[in-house]
């Protein structure tokens, strides 16, 4: 071998060594500059101040009200990223409080974060103080949604209250199963509530919601209720649908037994021992604006009473009001007996009535046959 064949090899040789090393040290540099990194970053992403208020932003930009805590936040995330804020209170531009809550704790995925899905692991808020009347406001306010919601995985809510002029909800307890678009849900909801002007007078109410939640517009279909509790809430069964936004409520069940506390029954309803059976169906802009309907029905007996349910509570509440309530009513029965008078095809009539003069006049009739 001469000498230059040598040394050409033995160059080689050389060059390959420093292709080696030169490969084993971006090999060993790169978790390196991955490891400086998190250890220069750690400051931000285990601030828990700075990542909630940068949190609190983006929801600020997304619905449009004022997100702040008071306190410190807490911050992990593993197994999953959590986060805790203390104090939370929501404002609308006009500076009115929508919900303060003493905590509220929100656990995501890491596709949630990486953006991959819309996922929430579960949601817990305890002491909330929630204004209706200013939540529904901000809610009637907002524009129609594309139809795509987040999955959640689960809603706690414990001690809540719910404030509006005509009284309150209090000691709110609600548990939410998984919601997702499509899919059977669950939620259970209990509290006690109390109506002005008789706010010494709290009953308890329990209610259960099983659904299926679809969205454009957002609505339940395949509702089963079931409520109970005491003093004027009834124990009762129905089925139907809700439409959130414009608000339809269109329900068909069962009342086990009139709660005394209402307005008595018309004879021929009273009379009888079977459940009562009953629809009601709401249409309009909110709940408590919508025109609404409730039926009646028991052994051949029926009854209907048209209402708004912001007039019936501003009636309730004001003590210089009408002693008729703002309710149009119709009872009809095939049977009715009084003092031994027997009356069919007994139909009773309340409410405003036209004249033949074009005037009105507010008040009841009856008819039927008697014998």
């Amino acid at each position: 071998m001469s000498r230059r064949a040598g040394q050409s090899s033995a160059s080689t040789a050389t060059t390959a060594r420093r292709r080696w090393w030169w490969r084993a040290g971006l090999a060993l540099l790169a978790p390196l500059l991955l490891l400086l990194i998190a250890v220069l970053s750690a400051p931000w992403w285990f601030d828990a101040r700075r990542v909630a208020t940068l949190a609190l932003t983006r929801v600020d930009a997304a619905t449009g009200l004022d997100w702040s805590f008071a306190g410190e936040p807490e911050l992990r995330w593993r197994p999953q990223p959590w986060l805790a804020l203390p104090g939370l209170t929501v404002r609308d531009a006009e500076g009115r409080t929508l919900v303060h809550a003493e905590r509220l704790e929100l656990a995501l995925p890491w596709s949630t974060l990486r953006g991959e899905t819309r996922r929430i692991e579960a949601i817990a808020i305890t002491a909330p103080i929630i204004d209706l009347e200013a939540a529904l406001a901000w809610w009637n306010a907002q524009p129609p949604g594309d139809g795509t919601l987040p999955v959640l995985d689960g809603l706690t809510l414990a001690g809540g209250r719910v404030l509006w002029a005509g009284g309150r909800v209090d000691d709110i307890q609600l548990d939410l199963t998984r919601f997702a678009v499509g899919e059977p849900m669950r939620l259970e909801a209990s509290g006690r509530v109390r109506l002005l002007p008789s706010l010494r007078a709290p009953f308890e109410v329990a209610l259960r919601i099983d659904a299926t939640p679809q969205a454009a517009p957002l609505r339940l279909e395949s509702v089963g209720l079931a409520l109970s509790g005491s003093g004027p809430v009834p124990r009762a069964t129905a089925g139907g649908r809700l439409q959130f936004d414009p608000w339809q409520l269109a329900l068909e069940g069962e009342i086990a037994a009139w709660p005394e506390a209402w307005p008595a029954l018309p004879p021929a309803l009273a009379a009888g021992t079977a459940p009562l059976a009953f629809s009601l169906s709401q249409s309009g802009h909110t709940a408590l604006a919508a025109a609404t309907s409730i039926r009646l029905r028991r052994e051949g007996a029926e009854a209907e009473a048209r209402l708004v349910p912001a007039d019936l509570l501003a009636w309730h509440a004001d003590d210089a009001a009408s002693p008729l309530p703002p309710v149009r009513g119709r009872a009809t029965a095939p049977r009715v007996v009084i003092d031994g008078v027997i009356l069919e095809g007994v139909s009773i009539e309340l409410g405003e009535r036209e004249h033949p003069a074009g005037t009105r006049a507010t008040g009841g009739a009856a008819h039927g046959d008697s014998r």
